[in-house]
C-alpha cells in the first residue's frame, strides 16, 4: 500500500509566520505547543487561536526539526500541503519501527499506531501515538510548559 498525508480537522493549524513549535516529551508522553490559528467562518482568512497544545497519547518515537517549508516539495507525500495538522495513512516509518521491533522480538504484531504529521515555517514535527488530543489555550508559555510538566512529573 502507498502512505497517503491527510489533513485532520482540528479547529486550527499552526501559524505561518511564527509558529514558535516547542516540544515536551518524556518515555511516556509528548505535548507539541505551537502559535495557532483559526478560520475565520465564511471566509478564506485565519484569525489568531492563542497557543496550541497537542498531547500525543501512547507516543513511542518523534521527529521534530528538519525539514522545513522551503523543503516540503522534495518529500512526495507533503505535494500541496501547507501549515497543516495531518495524518499518514499506510505508514512507512511505522512499517519500519515494526520490523525492526521483530529482530528482538518475533512476535510483535503488525503496526496499530496513528502516524501524525504537523507542518511548520521552519520545521516539521512526526510522531507515532495512539491519538491526539488537541486542545487551545491562552495561557503565556511559561504557564503552560510548568502545568505540563507537572503532568509528566506525576507519571
Amino acid at each position: 500500500m502507498v502512505e497517503h498525508v491527510n489533513r485532520i480537522d482540528v479547529g486550527f493549524v499552526p501559524e505561518a509566520a511564527v509558529s514558535g513549535a516547542v516540544l515536551l516529551q518524556s518515555e511516556y508522553s509528548a505535548y507539541l505547543i505551537f502559535n495557532a490559528m483559526k478560520p475565520v467562518p465564511g471566509s478564506d482568512r485565519f484569525e489568531d487561536a492563542g497557543r496550541a497544545i497537542c498531547e500525543f497519547v501512547g507516543c513511542t518515537i518523534t521527529k521534530f526539526g528538519y525539514p522545513n517549508d522551503e523543503a516540503w516539495f522534495a518529500i512526495p507525500r507533503t505535494n500541496g500541503l501547507s501549515y497543516d495538522v495531518c495524518e499518514v495513512t499506510n505508514s512507512e516509518w511505522g512499517q519500519e519501527i515494526t520490523a525492526l521491533n521483530r529482530h528482538g522480538f518475533p512476535s510483535t504484531p503488525d503496526f496499530s499506531q496513528r502516524h501524525f504529521l504537523i507542518l511548520f515555517h521552519d520545521s516539521s514535527f512526526e510522531c507515532l501515538a495512539n491519538e491526539m488530543r488537541p486542545e487551545l489555550t491562552t495561557e503565556p508559555i511559561t504557564a503552560i510548559l510548568a502545568r505540563l510538566s507537572e503532568r509528566i512529573a506525576s507519571e
